[in-house]
């Protein structure tokens, strides 16, 4: 019975979860509907304005626009939701959602260029149905801010608790902590929780108080420290006389002893500690990378913004090199240096979690 009842709920819960995966691929379908049926309304409404047409009510246009914005707004959080949740842990998830922010925030920089100057009524209608396409950007780019941030949190999250449980060891694979040890921060082999303490009392790695990955041998990997320990063969327990019946294995290479200690579970929590240590460092460091260099860093933000209006107004050809340049409000600057700060400190989180956890440095 008991059996029963328990299949029966994972049939609810597997029933729950195509439910909650079928829905999201409903909503990202018709949000992307949405928003490209809205942004691609707008964008033709700029054309419509663009050729300076007196044959239309600015009343009924701005209706228009409004309503269109608001399908817009629906549009891009059912978007950014339901892809959300679908690639969830996908790495470019959030670089994709910023590049559509971007393209869609950005349309005041291209799109006089594309549809001309308009003037008088057509100029207020045009300058709407872009601020609505920007709305539409800012609402994404949150949404994928969001995304970054929270992939950041949970990477930071899961190796600072499970740390080496997160990879698949080729060596101890299954071991457990051992009861009654001690955890020290950034302490030595036999420091750490895996250290077993029947070969620990009888280990020369312990007695001369060095580490099993600086002797590249250890009792995770090595037959003779195990089978000393079982012999319960006496170790001095003077440091330097036991540094001496250190085992040594000549039949390995130096570098097949170092990817050992890369599989070595012990050594792997050793790795999770300097994980630990070093990810305040970065943080540390992005802070103050933008609190000491904001004025420079804006600086740049803004010539890089002119830059690709200029670009932008280069490749449509747009007549008359006099004509003004798009200035970026304050808003939009700080905006986006902050986006570029998160994905800049998501890349280095990847970054430093491959070097500590994939080449093991």
């Amino acid at each position: 019975m008991s059996y029963g009842g328990r299949r029966s709920g994972m049939d609810l819960s597997e029933s729950f979860q195509n439910f909650l995966d079928g829905a999201a691929k409903l909503v990202a379908g018709l949000g992307g509907l949405a928003t490209l049926g809205s942004a691609g309304f707008l964008i033709f409404l700029c054309f419509r304005f663009g050729g300076n047409a007196a044959d239309f009510r600015l009343a009924d246009a701005q209706a228009n626009i409004d309503t269109l914005q608001k399908v817009l707004t629906v549009g891009v959080i059912a978007l950014s939701i339901g892809t959300a949740y679908m690639w969830w842990g996908f790495e470019m998830l959030g670089p994709v959602q910023l590049i559509v922010a971007a393209v869609l925030f950005c349309a005041p920089m291209y799109l006089p260029s594309i549809t001309g100057t308009p003037s008088g009524n057509a100029l207020t209608a045009s300058n709407n149905a872009m601020g609505a396409l920007q709305t539409g950007g800012i609402i994404m780019a949150v949404f994928a801010v969001l995304a970054i941030a929270g992939d950041v949190v949970q990477r930071v999250n899961q190796r600072v608790k499970k740390g080496t449980k997160a990879d698949q060891l080729k060596y101890g694979k299954g071991i457990k902590e051992e009861a009654g040890t001690q955890n020290v921060f950034m302490g030595k082999c036999w420091q750490l929780p895996f250290c077993r303490k029947f070969v620990r009392e009888k280990c020369p790695i312990y007695h001369a108080k060095t580490t099993c990955w600086k002797e590249l041998v250890g009792c995770m990997c090595e037959e003779a420290v195990i089978r000393n320990a079982m012999e319960n063969k006496p170790i001095p327990k003077d440091a330097l006389l036991a540094a001496n019946m250190i085992p040594r294995n000549n039949k390995l290479t130096e570098p097949q002893k170092k990817e050992r200690c890369r599989n070595c579970v012990i050594y792997n929590e050793h790795q999770r500690h300097k994980y630990k240590l070093s990810m305040p460092g970065v943080l540390v460091s992005f802070v103050l990378v933008y609190v000491l260099f904001h004025g420079p860093l804006i600086a740049a933000i803004n010539g890089l913004v002119m830059a690709v209006n200029k670009g932008m107004r280069h490749l449509t050809l747009e007549a008359g090199p006099g004509g003004k340049a798009f200035e970026a409000p304050a808003f939009f600057t700080e905006t986006l240096l902050m986006v570029f700060f998160i994905i800049g400190l998501t890349y280095a989180m990847k970054t430093l979690e491959y070097l500590i956890f994939r080449a093991k440095l």
